[in-house]
This record gives C-alpha cells, sequence and structure tokens, in this order.
C-alpha cells in the first residue's frame, strides 16, 4: 500500500457545505465521465458543460435549470379559486465530477444531485466514512429499516445523543444513514479554527463541508478515501457494517431464481413496498407515482406506489422472466396528479422499492433489500456476539467481593454492604406503584457509591438471567416514568442508608447485571447461554434507548478469587 501524504492546505480556507457522491464503473477520464450522465436530462436542463483543466485531475462542471412554464401548484389554485394563474418554476442544478487517484467523485450543488446515476452510485459511501469518523457519543439523526417489514424509521436528535440511544442493532436494523458530529482533524473544514460545531450526514452522499477551492477539495477526498479504505469502524459504530450483501455470484443467481419462482405464485414471497433511501427527502412532494415494464406506454399510476399491482404484474410474466421484469421495470415520482413528463421528480428502478423476504429449504433467511440480497440470520448471531461482547466488561465499573460457598442471592448482597463502603443493600426491599401495587417492584438488589443500580443473579440456566434482565427493564421504566416509584425508592435509600440521599430528581444512569454461574464458569460471550444472550440483547438495546448504560460482571467464586490472591 503507498504511503499516503495529504496536500497541503493553507490555514483558514474557505469551505463549502456540499454532498459528495463515488462512482463505481465510470472509467477516471473526462470522456466517461459525460458518458454517464443520460443525455435527455442535460437536454431537459439546457447543460452547459465545462472541462476544469485547472484541477490538475481529469474534471467537469455542468450548470442549469429545470424550467416549467407552469408550476405544479397553479391548475390547483386555479379551479378552487376560478383565477388563472401560470407561474414559473426553476430549478437550478450544477455539480463537478472529477478523478481522484482513479477513483470518480460527484459533487453537487442545488438539484445537481437528481442528474448522479443511481446505477453507478456506492450506496454506502459516506456511511463508511461517518462511521470511522464522528462523535459515537453525538449522533444527530438515523435512518434505518426493519427487514421484513418494509418499515424506514427517522430518528431526528438535534442536539446530539450518545449511539444507544436510538436503540439501532445488527439483528433489528439496517442502517442506511447516520448523521453525527465530525472528528476529523486532518479535513480542511478543521482548520478554521473557528470552535464551531461541524457535522457529517452518510449514506450513499457524504455531506459535510469541503474545501472551497480545487487543491482543498481534493486534498478532502484523498482524506476521506484513506479514512474509508485503510481504518477500521469506531468500535459503538462497528455494528452499522455487520450486515454486508451476499458477495457470492452463485449464491446471487440462486436466490434470483427461488425469487423468480416465488413470485409466480399467488402469495408465495413475502413482500413489502419500501421506499429507497435515496428517495426519502422526495417523498413530502410526491404526488403521482408510475410504475412502466416493457415499452414507455405501458404504464400504471396511482397516487401511491401500488404493491398489488406490481406483483400481480410479475406473477403473470413466465418463469425465468419474472426477476428480469422487476430489474427492469421503473418508477417515476411525480410532483402533480397529471403526472406529466414536466412533473417528474425523479426515477429509479422498481427493484429499489419492493423488499423481499426469501426462506429457503435449509432454513437460511435471505432479504432481497435495496435491489441487493442480504443474509439476516448471520447478521443476527453476529449482532448477539458483538452486543454480548460489548457490555461484558473485563473491567468493571464496581467492586463486587467473591461468593462464599453456601451463601444465597440476600446473603451475598448483605455481604457486599458489609465489606464495600458505600454500597446499599435493597434486596427484597420493594417500592409499591400504581402498577405495582400487591408486591411492589424491585429496583436494585444493590445501590453503588456512584447510585449505579446493580442486580445479582446466581444463575444455571438462561430462565434466571432473562428474569434478570427483565427486571432491570422493569426498574429502569418504573423510575423513569412513575413519580410514585421515585419518591418510594429515595425514601427507601434514606431509611436503610441512615440519611443516605439520592440527588434531586434521580434517575438511574447505569444498570449493572452482576452474575454468578453455576460451576464456577468465567462470564464470557461462549459461557453465557444462548437464549440468555437474546434477553441481553433486547435489554441492553431497550435500556440505552432510555440513556441508560448497561453492564455485565462476573460474580469470582470465593476459590477462584482466593487463588487468585494466591499467585499474586
Amino acid at each position: 500500500m503507498s504511503r499516503f501524504v495529504p496536500e497541503p492546505v493553507p490555514p483558514s480556507i474557505a469551505t463549502s457545505n456540499r454532498t459528495l457522491y463515488r462512482l463505481t464503473g465510470v472509467e477516471p477520464t473526462v470522456e466517461a465521465m459525460l458518458d454517464c450522465i443520460p443525455a435527455d436530462k442535460l437536454d431537459d436542463m439546457g447543460a452547459e458543460i465545462q472541462v476544469l483543466s485547472h484541477y490538475d485531475v481529469p474534471a467537469i462542471a455542468l450548470c442549469g435549470s429545470f424550467a416549467k412554464e407552469e408550476s405544479t401548484w397553479c391548475a390547483g389554485f386555479s379551479r378552487l379559486t376560478g383565477w388563472e394563474v401560470r407561474e414559473p418554476s426553476r430549478r437550478g442544478a450544477a455539480l463537478i465530477m472529477l478523478a481522484v487517484d482513479g477513483e470518480v467523485y460527484v459533487v453537487t450543488f442545488g438539484d445537481g444531485f437528481r442528474l448522479v446515476p443511481g446505477e453507478f452510485k456506492d450506496r454506502r459511501f459516506g456511511l463508511r466514512f461517518v462511521i470511522r469518523s464522528v462523535d459515537p457519543d453525538d449522533i444527530r439523526a438515523a435512518v434505518s429499516r426493519t427487514p421484513g417489514q418494509g418499515r424506514t424509521d427517522i430518528s431526528m436528535l438535534p442536539g446530539g445523543a450518545p449511539i444507544g440511544v436510538l436503540a439501532l442493532d445488527t439483528f433489528t436494523k439496517l442502517v442506511d444513514k447516520l448523521t453525527g458530529r465530525l472528528n476529523r482533524p486532518e479535513l480542511t473544514v478543521a482548520l478554521s479554527g473557528d470552535g464551531r460545531v461541524r457535522s457529517a450526514e452518510g449514506g450513499s452522499g457524504l455531506r459535510l463541508p469541503y474545501g472551497a477551492d480545487p487543491a482543498a477539495l481534493i486534498s478532502d477526498i484523498r482524506i476521506i478515501a484513506k479514512v474509508s479504505r485503510e481504518e477500521l469502524p469506531l468500535p459503538e459504530l462497528e455494528f452499522v457494517e455487520s450486515v454486508t450483501p451476499v458477495q457470492e455470484q452463485e449464491m446471487i443467481a440462486s436466490l434470483n431464481l427461488a425469487l423468480d419462482a416465488a413470485l409466480g405464485t399467488l402469495g408465495g414471497v413475502r413482500a413489502t413496498a419500501t421506499v429507497p433511501s435515496d428517495s426519502l427527502d422526495d417523498m413530502d412532494q410526491v404526488r403521482a407515482v408510475g410504475v412502466r415494464f416493457g415499452t414507455r406506454e405501458d404504464r400504471h399510476f396511482s397516487d401511491a406506489f401500488d404493491l398489488d399491482y406490481v406483483l400481480g404484474r410479475l406473477r403473470f410474466h413466465r418463469p425465468g422472466h419474472r426477476f428480469p421484469a422487476l430489474e427492469d421495470g421503473q418508477v417515476t415520482l411525480y410532483s402533480d396528479d397529471r403526472a406529466r413528463p414536466g412533473d417528474i421528480i425523479r426515477t429509479d428502478p422498481l427493484a429499489l422499492w419492493i423488499e423481499a423476504d426469501l426462506l429457503l429449504d435449509d432454513g437460511r433467511r435471505f432479504v432481497f433489500l435495496e435491489a441487493r440480497w442480504h443474509e439476516f440470520d448471520q447478521a443476527y448471531l453476529g449482532g448477539l456476539a458483538i452486543t454480548t461482547r460489548r457490555v461484558i466488561t473485563p473491567t468493571p465499573s464496581v467492586d463486587l467481593p467473591p461468593w462464599r460457598d453456601g451463601d444465597d442471592e440476600h446473603a451475598y448482597n448483605k455481604s457486599v454492604q458489609r465489606e464495600r463502603p458505600g454500597f446499599l443493600c435493597l434486596d427484597r426491599k420493594n417500592v409499591r406503584t400504581p402498577l405495582h401495587r400487591k408486591n411492589g417492584v424491585e429496583v436494585c438488589d444493590l445501590l453503588a457509591p456512584d447510585n449505579t443500580l446493580v442486580m445479582v443473579k446466581r444463575a444455571s440456566g438462561s430462565d434466571a438471567l432473562s428474569h434478570l434482565f427483565s427486571q432491570g427493564i422493569v426498574a429502569v421504566e418504573a423510575l423513569l416514568n412513575q413519580p410514585e416509584a421515585r419518591a418510594g425508592f429515595a425514601a427507601k435509600v434514606e431509611e436503610l442508608g441512615d440519611g443516605r440521599r439520592l440527588p434531586e430528581g434521580f434517575l438511574p444512569h447505569r444498570v449493572v447485571f452482576a452474575i454468578l454461574l453455576k460451576g464456577h464458569d468465567a462470564l464470557t460471550v461462549d459461557t453465557l447461554y444462548p437464549f440468555a444472550q437474546v434477553a441481553l440483547a433486547h435489554a441492553a438495546r431497550t435500556l440505552r434507548s432510555y440513556g441508560v448504560e448497561v453492564e455485565v460482571v462476573g460474580i469470582p467464586p470465593e476459590g477462584e478469587a482466593d487463588a487468585g490472591q494466591q499467585a499474586a
């Protein structure tokens, strides 16, 4: 690998907040870059094109506008008022396309992003950089999908929050876009020295402040390419890349054939409609949706994407022709319900609008999403391992003594209070609330000196641990949502802690699950029972969504601790 040397950039240089795309399958030449943009779009916008010879790399720029003599709202306004109006509409569009170190990139301005050919886009380009370059404790927004449901979730956190608050998981979500506080001192924007918080938004494109002159822009592109190519994702964000498309061509061909066959039977495939990630920002403008199979005249229009029509058409294709028809079909979004050529917002391949679930005879589950196959069973197992490994820490935040042979849980909790200053035993000291009137809720077994809630369990199977993890969720939800629970817990602490007072408005910030496994096994991702891992992953995801950290620690048995001390 060649040594990377970024080009020098002068201090205090201006920046411009733009979106950058990386294209694949386009040769890094002026001719190839021109050829990849559809000629009809260039004609529609009356594009002017220049070759940028001063860039020192192959580069072109084009500029124009999409103009209509009558805005889409005019007809509706005229019908309601009897006032004939014809207000024009003009949307400017420009882009710069350049080849840097053999790769082709596009910087867009105005509506220029609509000119970037979707079939050439690297759809994870921006996301790949962001998960290596933002503060995981300062995430501002996320767009994710729930495989098998056709569901897209958009989360906005304008003030920033840790990634755990978004409750994103490898095995339940596929992240399409992520925005967070940029942490890249190498980039041009870091040289301004103005102390402003800068964000980076990454999906198929990468939006951030780029150098505003050619040398600075090219330097930034080279830094982004190096980071994406050579660095590992941040540990808190590595789950984003654990779901990857199926790569083996033979498997892809086999899955395509299986989907082709399933599409030929009524109810033969579990399919849902989904909105492509690149189309999400346009949906509030859409007034009509057109679907085309084959010829230009073979079109179907509706006010929303008509999945039943699409599946019905595909079902009557001949075997072996259904999947190609799905790939060749097109979906066009219109800004007016009259669906005229001048009202087109964008056109996408039909395959991007269909999500299909496929269960093979060998039990493996695949999902066709964003026109690519993903195997989510493997992602699920990998996600469990990642979550378990992340929360089982070898350096606990709480110092717990060994568990003496013969002690039950209550005896152990009392021993912690005796032997560890600042710990308070609250085992069996339940707090009654309107939702827990009969027996109350046990908020924790131990309260640590820093007011961490500690839940203790000696377990010989998954059932006991699943109950423990559920207890953590119930306790936190009670404190977060029920004033009676907060008041009752504060009173218990003051009563049993010799006047110890919780902070005003106390809410939990961390839950520690402290576990002694039967047989005195060390607590690891390999020794934790499989069903308990599922329950732990759910608890960790839920508690993090409440802003509560989760930690799992092993309690050493008495003999193991003694052996360790002798060895020391």
